[in-house]
């Protein structure tokens, strides 16, 4: 098959070897060959990584062309052929048509010549998406890191976990700050938390769809960590650290394909979903499951409170609302995962709930 489709466009070949990475790693067959697609290194003409089709070891000889038509060679066992061909090769793709369409539809940037002219008024009047990605300084977490309130401690943190994940405090806004890191390491923005009323302080307009709040320090673990309990908030992943289990926070109740390919990309395997015990948190859990289970092989659990699950048990406010309430009670080892099928088939057994509208919600 022809690539003149990609012709008319630059595609970053970095950010795609890093997806199919994550792909390749949630198949069965990266078993026989876990580092394929590792080892990224840009040599000018080629990105160079280590192979699909043999083992490298740590020599990275398979290349794809930087520029159009993007074939790639390896030149240990000398596999070649186009990019669409190998994208269907990492992802399980029946055929290299599959695999070209893949392609268009995950990283196509126009060229040049093509692209719309920019938007003056829209960068003056608050930036454009690019803009609102942008990463603070170091200096900014460092500011605060060194203060503390006893309100943090209130919420069972140690000292090592709140250092861990860098948490601060800000006089002038009499405000805990939480640093929130891309997966990369850069500082996307510092949320912060008011200590005498309920709320929080945050900058409008910052994106956030990428970011699993705490991965970036997962990603620092001395071995690879495949299994995360992924929940909505920074106290959660905090609280679940002090249980010794890794997890990550959505920062909200919307779980977006762009943290899905992050958890993918960190070589995830396994999630458990442990949003809110209430209703909220049910409707988090079943559309999170939908999007995981249509954008990855990723693995899907839910986690179950201990005594009384909101939607299976009854529908009252529960006594233990999240994984805080759990670590403060000293309950977090009493949780259980089970596979969300048999989740939400309990979910449906016990009737308090309707999950095709919670899924799908009725417009008034």
């Amino acid at each position: 098959m022809q690539n003149s489709l990609l012709s008319s466009y630059q595609l970053e070949i970095e950010e795609v070897l890093d997806d199919l990475r994550a792909y390749w790693l949630a198949r069965s067959i990266s078993r026989y060959n876990v580092s394929a697609f590792s080892k990224v290194t840009n040599k000018g003409e080629n990105i160079m990584f280590l192979c699909p089709f043999h083992d490298d070891g740590n020599n990275p000889a398979c290349g794809v062309e930087t520029e159009y038509p993007y074939r790639y060679n390896c030149f240990g066992c000398g596999a070649h052929g186009s990019l669409a061909s190998l994208v269907a090769h990492a992802v399980g793709l029946p055929n290299e048509l599959l695999g070209m369409q893949f392609i268009m539809k995950n990283y196509l940037v126009v060229s040049s010549n093509e692209r719309n002219p920019i938007d003056m008024e829209s960068i003056l009047n608050g930036g454009n998406k690019k803009d609102r990605m942008r990463s603070l300084p170091e200096e900014e977490v460092l500011r605060y890191t060194k203060k503390r309130h006893s309100y943090i401690y209130g919420r069972g943190f140690s000292e090592h976990t709140i250092s861990k994940y860098e948490v601060g405090y800000d006089e002038v806004t009499q405000a805990i700050t939480f640093p929130v890191r891309t997966s990369k390491g850069l500082i996307r923005f510092i949320k912060k938390r008011f200590v005498s009323r309920k709320g929080f302080l945050n900058e409008k307009g910052i994106e956030k769809k990428d970011i699993v709040y705490g991965l970036y320090y997962i990603l620092q673990a001395p071995k690879p960590i495949n299994e995360l309990y992924l929940n909505e908030s920074e106290t959660d992943t905090m609280s679940c650290y002090e249980g010794r289990l890794p997890a990550g926070a959505i920062l909200g109740r919307i779980l977006f394909v762009e943290q899905v390919r992050e958890l993918m990309r960190a070589g995830i395997k396994t999630v458990n979903l442990f949003f809110d015990n209430d209703e909220a948190g049910v409707a988090c859990t079943l559309r999170a499951y939908e999007l995981i289970s249509k954008h990855s092989a990723i693995r899907v659990n839910v986690v179950l409170y201990p005594n009384r699950q909101y939607g299976i048990t009854d529908i009252e406010e529960q006594k233990y609302k999240d994984s805080n309430d759990l670590l403060r009670n000293n309950k977090l080892g009493s949780i259980k995962t089970i596979p969300y099928l048999e989740y939400e088939s309990m979910v449906r057994d016990a009737g308090y709930l309707d999950i095709e509208e919670i899924k799908n919600p009725t417009k008034n």
